[in-house]
């Protein structure tokens, strides 16, 4: 009985020591992962009330982002901090990033900007003392999606969860071509090759009763199956395929940034699906003359804040 519970008494005392050694290694790993992840609180990050090198925090930032530049050219380590900046009035992404000498890229995605036409005027900015990329776990933005698709594998030494938003720092990054033709597209295209303008925006004579009715866009006639592009950047927030409305027949309408949905009716064919994020030139239907149409055409329509404008003030052809 005796040598029983010496035995037993050994088994608790392994066991005991299993559990130290389980315990260990969990604080270990805990340890590690946190040591790369920064946290970055609010009284942490310096704000910096002008761009100018007369303002000591400004001062300090170049003096900072000159080590940063030296630490990745000779592979040492530097230290990354942030800043924050209130943009001015009539100051621009590209002005900023010019005078901080950092990539523009990088300020628009710690900073959910999408792109280089979104209001910033008065936005409280992130600004890091490091070139490359700060990549959103969670982007907001489709730029921020776009990065993050492409990046997702690759492996970041840190991760800075700056005021609650985790973001994976990687410091030889840069936009690719086509994610900077992406940010940069401020202007709107023709959402056809080549058309006819057969009816202007404003006041007309409804070509379907007869009576005087405020035409909310501009109809641009064309063979059916003309393909039809997105005019700008954007999100699909309605695409018909299968069910047509009664006036706008098949249509497309799609977000872009500020407030503004340009819409495509009368289509023949749909190309796309709501949520699907399209770029600018995309084909996204093709002409047709479903719904409330004379024939073959395509009805275009910009709005903003909801309300409609004339396109023929926007679109280059007409300007």
């Amino acid at each position: 009985m005796d040598s029983f519970l010496l035995e037993l008494k050994k088994m608790k005392i392994k066991i005991k020591q299993l559990v130290v050694i389980i315990l260990s290694i969990f604080l270990f790993s805990k340890t590690m992962l946190f040591s790369m992840q920064y946290m970055v609180n609010q009284e942490e990050i310096l704000e910096i009330s002008t761009l100018s090198s007369r303002n000591p925090i400004f001062a300090q930032y170049m003096t900072e982002i000159e080590n940063s530049y030296k630490g990745i050219a000779s592979n040492k380590e530097f230290s990354v901090k942030f800043y924050s900046y209130t943009i001015q009035k009539n100051e621009t992404l590209m002005q900023i990033a010019a005078r901080c000498n950092i990539p523009y890229e990088e300020i628009a995605l710690i900073n959910n900007i999408n792109s280089v036409d979104t209001e910033i005027e008065n936005k409280k900015i992130i600004i890091p003392n490091a070139p490359g990329l700060f990549i959103p776990e969670n982007p907001s933005t489709s730029i921020g999606k776009l990065v993050k698709q492409r990046l997702s594998g690759t492996e970041a030494e840190n991760t800075y969860n700056i005021q609650g938003e985790l973001y994976k720092y990687l410091p030889q990054e840069r936009l690719t071509p086509t994610e900077r033709a992406f940010f940069l597209d401020a202007t709107l295209i023709m959402p056809l090759e080549e058309s006819i303008l057969t009816s202007s925006y404003g006041m007309r004579t409804s070509p379907i009763t007869g009576d005087m009715k405020f035409h909310k866009g501009i109809d641009l006639a064309a063979p059916i199956g003309t393909s039809v592009y997105a005019c700008k950047n954007g999100v699909v927030v309605n695409a018909t395929k299968d069910k047509e409305d009664k006036i706008y027949g098949k249509f497309i309408i799609l977000d872009h940034e500020n407030n503004t949905q340009s819409v495509y009716a009368h289509l023949s064919k749909v190309l796309v699906k709501t949520g699907d994020e399209i770029t600018r030139g995309t084909v996204i239907g093709e002409v047709g003359t479903t719904g409330a149409s004379t024939g073959p055409h395509l009805h275009f329509e910009i709005r903003v804040n909801g309300k409609a404008q004339d396109p023929k003030r926007l679109l280059p052809t007409f300007n």
